[in-house]
């Protein structure tokens, strides 16, 4: 392998980006798989993050990117960079503004024409790579032949910033330990301030949301059930809304990190990749639109779909009841006292795989609050089933999640679908004391499989319980629930909306 490193790019504006070029030792012309970030190419993982075990050993190993030897002993030019100024670029930091994708952009156009390049470049990695893979794409560079997008995000302020329109406040200690360290001067937009000094979704809201009717390159999208804190919701939606005429989803189990790097996704890449820079047609036969590790309790089962939502769902209600049950059946007019959990114990196998949402109608005596949603399985013996989570099995989370501020309840209706409202978050709508109203939240995406005699519980909190670290409990940010009443049956029939998938093979 040969290594260049410290190579100065001049962006459009005159900006020097640097980065590091890994290529295969000779001089034949090689596809390139680019990334760029603001944390520090040249920080070797474990002296990063050195809870996270290596899962591809090496000395030029860099967290959530492609390993350089594993890639370039395959044929591959790997470059990584140091976003503007961070590590050893210069510059003024804006994270995910329209300077940072079109930085993103020269530097592929650079990898684009060197002598030692096909021309062919894809971006490739884990969370911030992934995200800034959904933003170049979307900015068209010529020679961006395609994206793997693994758990990152397309939406930045309904999979990040401010989840159903609460501060997501686990972005300050993101932001101090991740990417302060790396900056150089002093001179940098502080993100997590400006997320919570912008509560509606505004302009600089819309110039970090990917336009996804202009990613048309080839994209291989993954997700994974148990990143419910930043990243399931925007590779599923990213997949679905993306223009491109050749695109695959995949959702899978296990750590934040794991998987990108186990030894059945660095295959599905490598046939990704030949398909689209080296032009072999068929080396992604067979690889189905969509590929799903169904969760069966604490066990997963590989199945191949054909679409998303899956085609054969059948869209049912379960019915919140006063008895605090959940239940087929509409129940009549009641209330409950805010907060609540609701139970259904299944009687035979049942599989809620795909989007969810909650009806839910309350009334309060104030003009606001946070509604925290979160989805729970149990045994038959009544000990819980936890989703793996970022961490793995060391951070379990939630089987389903969902938040929603009450005045941020308008729907843009024509995004919003049955199965997934879709909220503006442009105006404020406060709550008329003590008069019921009805709120559509946003679950993400799921998938559960509840046998005879296991429970699934659904939580409507006051507070965001059992997420550790990724919580929304920013005391200056919180809206208060405590006192308000939910309304069921009758004209206020509250209800998940749930996607049940028959028996069988699609």
């Amino acid at each position: 392998m040969r290594i260049d490193r410290d190579i100065s790019v001049l962006t459009r504006d005159g900006t020097s980006i640097v980065l590091d070029v890994f290529r295969p030792d000779g001089d034949e012309a090689v596809p390139v798989i680019a990334s760029m970030s603001p944390y520090g190419k040249d920080v070797h993982w474990p002296d990063r993050f050195p809870m996270y075990e290596l899962v591809d050993q090496g000395p030029h190993m860099v967290w959530e990117t492609p390993n350089p030897e594993w890639w370039t002993a395959r044929g591959y030019a790997v470059v990584r960079a140091d976003s503007r100024g961070s590590g050893k670029s210069s510059g003024r930091l804006d994270v995910f503004s329209r300077s940072d994708a079109e930085d993103f952009y020269d530097v592929i156009e650079w990898c684009g024409v060197q002598p030692w390049s096909t021309g062919k470049v894809a971006s490739s990695g884990i969370s911030w790579y992934a995200m800034m893979g959904w933003h170049v794409a979307a900015l068209q560079p010529p020679h961006l032949a395609a994206v793997v997008a693994w758990e990152g995000c397309t939406d930045f302020y309904r999979d990040w910033g401010r989840q159903g329109g609460i501060y997501t406040n686990a972005t300050e200690r993101w932001w101090t330990g991740q990417i302060v360290p790396q900056l150089n001067g002093d001179d940098h937009a502080h993100m997590s301030r400006e997320l919570k000094d912008r509560e509606l979704l505004d302009d600089w809201y819309r110039e970090r949301i990917v336009d996804l009717s202009r990613v048309r390159v080839p994209v291989l999208s993954a997700g994974n059930w148990g990143s419910v804190h930043l990243h399931l919701r925007g590779n599923v939606e990213g997949w679905r809304a993306a223009a491109s005429e050749h695109k695959w989803l995949v959702v899978h189990v296990g750590s934040h990190i794991d998987p990108y790097y186990a030894d059945w996704a660095k295959d599905l890449q490598l046939r990704f990749l030949r398909r689209f820079l080296h032009g072999d047609a068929t080396a992604m036969d067979g690889v189905p639109p969509v590929r799903l590790a169904i969760r069966r309790g604490h066990d997963v089962e590989w199945r191949d779909e054909s679409d998303w939502p899956l085609p054969r769902t059948q869209w049912r209600a379960l019915y919140l009841t006063r008895q605090h049950t959940l239940s087929w059946e509409a129940p009549a007019d009641a209330r409950v006292p805010y907060p609540a959990t609701f139970d259904f114990t299944a009687s035979e196998r049942l599989e809620l795989t795909g989007p969810l949402a909650l009806r839910l109608w309350v009334s309060h005596v104030a003009a606001d609050l946070d509604v925290f949603v979160q989805l729970e399985q149990y045994d038959v013996d009544g000990s819980r089933i936890p989703a793996i989570g970022p961490a793995g099995t060391a951070t379990p989370v939630p089987m389903g999640v969902g938040w929603l501020r009450a005045s941020h309840r308008e729907l843009d209706p024509e995004r919003t679908l049955p199965y997934r409202p879709w909220h503006s978050h442009d105006e404020y709508q406060p709550l008329e004391p003590g008069v019921a109203t009805l709120l559509e939240v946003e679950i993400w995406p799921t998938s559960i499989t509840l046998e005879p005699g296991q429970r699934l519980q659904l939580r409507v909190q006051a507070d965001d319980e059992n997420m550790g670290l990724l919580a929304h409990n920013d005391p200056g940010d919180r809206k208060s629930g405590h006192g308000a009443t939910i309304h069921v049956g009758g004209d206020h029939a509250s209800h998940l909306h749930v996607p049940a998938i028959p028996p069988g093979r699609p």
